[in-house]
């Protein structure tokens, strides 16, 4: 039986397409470079090891085959050079998903994460026909929050002590857009 894959979604200066074994090295290389990415999202743990990409690079291939989550790895369409992680996962009897998105630090402030989120959102509405797609930031996470603006959500409150990371709780802002 061959491998699923996610379709090619291109932009003006990206590509999302599956995440591959061959994206192991450098998913693990990108998220532990520094506590960031773990400072500023629920999942990404520091250190971050081959094993984590396994399982996330599994997660993958499991909610594609499931057909709730869809995750992409965000590539230079220039090079092909993998730079971040985009996902939809997907809750099919509401018709909804929450999106989440990780960037490689030295191409942040350039505009591909809004890039990628508008694309993904755009993926959700037309091909998998969601109503919602939602996404929530930790409130010390302003820079994440003006991605979601950018990309025509809004605002619509906070999740007062949603997760607790890091030995403290953490208010999330909440972000939606309907179709």
């Amino acid at each position: 039986m061959p491998k699923l894959e996610l379709p090619h979604i291109k932009t003006e200066r990206l590509i999302m397409n599956s995440p591959h074994v061959s994206d192991l090295e450098k998913i693990r290389s990108i998220l532990n470079t520094n506590e960031d990415y773990s400072k500023n999202t629920v999942n990404i743990p520091f250190p971050y090891t081959i094993e984590n990409a396994k399982f996330w690079l599994n997660l993958a291939e499991v909610g594609l085959k499931n057909k709730n989550q869809f995750i992409f790895a965000i590539r230079l369409k220039k090079t092909n050079e993998l730079i971040g992680g985009i996902d939809l996962g997907v809750n099919k009897q509401f018709h909804k998903a929450e999106l989440g998105y990780w960037l490689n630090k030295k191409h942040w402030n350039n505009g591909f994460a809004t890039e990628a989120t508008k694309a993904i959102i755009n993926f959700g509405f037309k091909e998998l026909n969601l109503k919602r797609i939602f996404a929530t930031h930790f409130e010390a996470n302003l820079s994440s929050g003006r991605v979601m603006e950018k990309a025509g959500m809004k605002k619509e409150g906070i999740l007062k002590c949603h997760t607790f990371k890091n030995g403290k709780y953490q208010n999330h802002i909440l972000y939606a857009i309907i179709k």
